[in-house]
């Protein structure tokens, strides 16, 4: 590769988020349906970030407009580091539908998204100026989704 060249992009393992739900509220309007579902609480573990969801701190925004991408999601939520720093994040992106091959006639639901950090300067600040790109998986028993986050190098 030439000196000029601009590296290849890597994915950095940066941590995972589980988040528990207690409540989905889904309702129609005029432009369609729409969901809202506060988390009631999350852990957060990793190598670049460990703590906690602050509960009912935010919810996931969904848009129940079938298109090709999926359904679109807008997440907003506080997250809390084991020291204590409040770190505010948003999910932008897609919930995906797939064949469950263990589950026959069950769907399979993922995540495909692009998060944004805003982190106070500091030990965190590091989170407001990186990009990342998230994947994630819908459960139950009992209803949580499991957000994986990986730092573009």
């Amino acid at each position: 590769m030439a000196d000029d060249a601009i590296s290849p992009l890597n994915l950095e393992y940066a941590f995972t988020v589980t988040m528990y739900f207690n409540e989905r509220i889904d309702f129609k309007g005029p432009r369609g349906g729409k969901g809202y579902v506060p988390p009631e609480r999350g852990e957060i573990s990793g190598p670049l970030l460990n703590g906690r969801v602050v509960p009912y701190s935010g919810a996931d925004y969904a848009i129940f407009k079938e298109v090709s991408e999926g359904i679109k999601v807008n997440t907003h939520y506080m997250l809390q580091s084991d020291d204590g720093v409040w770190i505010y994040i948003n999910n932008r992106g897609y919930l995906h539908r797939s064949p469950d091959p263990e589950n026959p006639g069950q769907s399979r639901l993922y995540f495909r998204f692009t998060p944004f950090f805003e982190a106070p300067f500091g030990k965190y600040e590091w989170m407001s100026k990186t990009l990342f790109v998230g994947t994630g998986e819908r459960l139950s028993n009992p209803d949580r989704s499991v957000f994986t986050y990986y730092a573009v190098r």
